[in-house]
């Protein structure tokens, strides 16, 4: 059983690949970690596969595995411009199909904060993480709730659909739990780094707009669910718009990144 996402929509294999500089986002966090050679590569979470094929880019000799829990996404995603030719797999990441030490660089970007079981995944992941191969988890702080001023319909709108969200294993604050979570799964020499993710200082430019309305959009039967009827969710679309187009409003969050080693021996036998 793959982890529940719920942004499950035809439309959003297109809005992941549009929202980030996927080429730029690995220079910035994969790059200093990739060891020379050959290297094989795990993307957990991988969705249509658009930062495993800018990994492929830089490092044309790497063996680049795309993994995600929706075969949709990862098929949205197969006929890349560029050419890439990656491996992609389809399961939980939760329970990864892959034997213990196969990866040099195993990363998450932004998949953590839907998985309800998170200490599992990442202990997955650095199972299948060569000895003296690196972890990279990416999440954010502070998803959906932290804006200012929060005036009594914004209140209204956030409380219960957050509410609801977590229900299905949902966190807001996953960022600041990755340091506990790359402990815990025994990864060593830690780094954490944290930097701003969403930044909306005043109205929203057209395009980040843009991005946020569909978004919501793709977000509404659940905002429906969690506010109880369709009509309740397209008022709440509005007055988060609404709070984005202000010229008096701040909307923020943070991306933690934590990188750790997979210093263990593998016992085999």
């Amino acid at each position: 059983m793959s982890v529940p996402y719920l942004m499950e929509d035809s439309r959003e294999a297109d809005r992941l690949t549009a929202k980030v500089d996927a080429d730029a986002w690995v220079r910035e966090y994969l790059a200093p970690v990739m060891p020379q050679g050959t290297p094989d590569v795990l993307d957990v979470g991988a969705g249509p596969g658009h930062i495993a094929q800018a990994v492929y880019r830089s490092w044309p000799r790497a063996r680049v595995v795309a993994f995600d829990g929706s075969p949709g996404r990862l098929a949205a995603g197969s006929a890349g411009a560029d050419g890439a030719v990656l491996v992609r797999r389809c399961g939980d990441a939760r329970q990864l199909p892959f034997d213990d030490g196969t990866f040099d660089v195993v990363y998450s970007r932004l998949m953590l904060q839907y998985v309800a079981e998170r200490d599992r995944a990442v202990a997955e992941m650095a199972r299948v993480t060569k000895p003296g191969g690196t972890v990279v988890l990416f999440d954010l702080d502070g998803q959906l709730v932290w804006h200012d001023p929060v005036g009594p319909e914004l209140r209204a709108v956030l409380d219960p659909v957050v509410d609801a969200l977590r229900t299905t294993g949902f966190d807001p604050h996953t960022g600041r739990g990755l340091y506990r979570l790359a402990r815990e799964a025994g990864l060593t020499g830690l780094t954490v780094r944290v930097d701003p993710y969403h930044l909306i200082a005043g109205a929203v430019n057209p395009a980040e707009r843009e991005q946020w309305h569909l978004k919501l959009d793709i977000a509404r039967p659940a905002i429906a669910r969690a506010l109880g009827s369709p009509e309740a969710a397209d008022d709440a679309v509005r007055i988060c718009l609404d709070h984005l187009d202000s010229a008096e409003t701040l909307t923020y969050s943070v991306a933690f990144t934590v990188t750790g080693r997979q210093e263990r021996t593998l016992g085999f036998g």
